[in-house]
């Protein structure tokens, strides 16, 4: 496996979704919606398999991904055209998020469309609470909804695909399995033993700390008696294979 810039990891991971990634990051977009019956909310899973990772529908009852435990995540994806990318985006959002749109946007501009709106975010980068604010700018002088689509080729809600994949039940089935997908709940692990550490087989000596040094006094070897010298007891060496360096 090569290494891959930045760019190219970010775009292979991301691409299609917007995305503010700081603190009062900011971008201008068009809804890509022309009434509020455009706006449409899925069940979905999000899976890793060989040949996708991303989102694709919960099948329903005897949904493969369901059985395997995988969480149902209410998904309301937004469809924009990001002015300063030049493409056509979603924005990832779950259901709560619906009040927001509806009150921000619908409430006083029944066809987003005809503007242009600034997404602002507020909050660090990975700081789960982050929230984020939708103000219109100005009309839409930049590109119609017609030519956006046109531009790129789509149409809604086909377009949808490209962000959540309509799979049936068994090639949902057959992905899931060549991924080995599973979750926390599924997989278990035996409980962590403690070992015991094994203590050496040579017990190092063990020294006594001397409180006063004696004082030893410089006496010339003439001057101590024959009787003294044979009378001292030999001094005992130290043999070195009872020492664990």
């Amino acid at each position: 496996m090569a290494f891959k810039t930045l760019t190219d990891y970010n775009q292979e991971r991301y691409g299609g979704l917007f995305r503010l990634v700081n603190n009062n990051d900011f971008a201008d977009v068009i809804f890509m919606y022309r009434r509020i019956e455009d706006v449409l909310i899925a069940d979905t899973h999000y899976i890793k398999s060989a040949d996708y990772s991303g989102y694709v529908h919960c099948c329903g009852r005897g949904c493969p991904a369901c059985g395997k435990g995988l969480k149902v995540q209410n998904k309301l994806f937004i469809p924009l055209y990001n002015i300063q990318a030049g493409e056509i985006q979603f924005f990832d959002r779950n259901t709560r998020f619906e009040n927001q749109l509806v009150t921000d946007v619908f409430q006083k501009f029944p066809n987003p469309s005809d503007y242009v709106f600034r997404i602002t975010r507020k909050g660090e980068a990975n700081d789960i609470n982050t929230t984020y604010t939708i103000q219109a700018v100005g009309n839409n002088t930049v590109m119609s909804y017609d030519s956006i689509c046109q531009k790129f080729n789509a149409s809604f809600p086909a377009y949808y695909s490209n962000i959540c994949r309509d799979v049936s039940p068994a090639e949902l089935s057959s992905m899931l399995n060549a991924s080995g997908e599973s979750t926390s709940e599924n997989y278990t692990m035996p409980d962590y033993q403690v070992t015991p550490r094994v203590s050496s087989s040579v017990v190092p000596p063990v020294v006594t700390p001397i409180e006063s040094a004696p004082t030893f006094v410089d006496v010339p070897a003439a001057e101590i008696p024959e009787a003294a010298i044979s009378d001292a007891e030999p001094v005992p060496t130290l043999d070195s294979e009872e020492v664990d360096f």
